[in-house]
């Protein structure tokens, strides 16, 4: 059965919010614009996924919130993963594995350096070559890549997998 993983990196946070924790940090005027056309642009694709895991973190909430909105999606069917905030490329896989196989399409919202790992891990290096940008970011702030795979979620460390399309709310 195909499946569809939907990454997504939280949009452009304010660094100069005046929290004391970084977990509390907010989305700055350009990432809130930058979550909404993004959502947009996912509803206009059909990009809806039947399942979102996604970091507590506020940023991460914020971006999660807006993609909801545009979708339609509930949200209080979002799964807040606190593993999510400081996770490694291992705790998304995992998430990813315990899927049940009823779902054919998730969407997950972190942080870097966890994403982009994920999605080197999943694509060849022809596809990432061809996304990187000429400053050598790759998954950038507000970043949704869409991967295929065809399989089971329990075999995912196994299967191949192909980058579909890497969006950029710069380049929208």
């Amino acid at each position: 059965m195909d499946k569809t993983i939907y990454l997504a990196r939280h949009a452009k946070s304010a660094w100069d919010s005046g929290v004391s924790k970084d977990f509390d940090r907010p989305l700055n005027d350009r990432g809130m614009e930058d979550a909404i056309r993004m959502g947009k642009v996912l509803r206009h694709l059909s990009w809806k996924p039947e399942k979102i895991i996604a970091s507590p973190a506020l940023r991460a909430q914020l971006t999660c919130l807006a993609f909801c909105d545009c979708l339609g999606i509930d949200e209080h069917k979002v799964v807040w993963n606190d593993d999510f905030y400081a996770a490694y490329m291992v705790t998304l896989l995992q998430s990813l594995t315990g899927l049940s196989e009823s779902i054919n399409s998730v969407m997950l919202i972190g942080h870097n350096p966890a994403m982009e790992d994920l999605l080197i891990h999943f694509c060849d290096e022809q596809a990432l070559q061809d996304y990187s940008q000429k400053n050598g970011k790759l998954f950038t702030t507000g970043n949704v890549a869409k991967i295929s795979v065809s399989g089971e979620w329990k075999e995912l460390l196994g299967l191949e997998a192909t980058l579909e399309k890497l969006l950029r709310p710069k380049e929208l």
